[in-house]
């Protein structure tokens, strides 16, 4: 029984419209950085998430992200290091802020409520579970 499992150049391969799903989702985020010099918006996340996006569908568009000079280095620094305790904080309030704001001001119904709880929960088991980069004082 040989089951094996499905790597990206062979769902890129197969499935034409998933890759460009992915390709107008990583131009979102691409098209989205610029705004994260607004307080409260993390350039990491979005630098991230157009990384990960172009990835899943153009080796092009993620080749130049990685070799660019500065979404490179935040995207090698993630990669060699993890996130340091201070980032983990940051977003751990960021996303327990945004979360009880749309919970509280933005929704009365209780199903949509449990769901944001679900979310919060899921996203700060995420990010405290990524490697920790202790950042040495020498």
């Amino acid at each position: 029984m040989d089951e094996s499992i499905d790597t990206v150049e062979s769902i890129k391969k197969r499935n034409p419209i998933l890759r460009a799903i992915f390709f107008i989702l990583g131009l979102i985020s691409l098209v989205l950085i610029p705004l994260s010099y607004l307080p409260g918006i993390p350039t990491f996340d979005l630098v991230l998430l157009a990384a990960f996006f172009f990835s899943m569908s153009s080796e092009k568009m993620h080749s130049w992200m990685l070799n660019h000079r500065y979404f490179g280095r935040i995207i090698r620094g993630y990669r060699e290091h993890g996130l340091t305790m201070r980032m983990k904080w940051a977003a751990a309030v960021g996303i327990t802020a945004s979360l009880l704001v749309s919970g509280v001001f933005l929704t009365d119904n209780i199903w949509i409520r449990v769901i944001l709880v679900l979310v919060g929960v899921y996203a700060l088991w995420f990010v405290f579970t990524r490697p920790t980069w202790e950042r040495s004082t020498d």
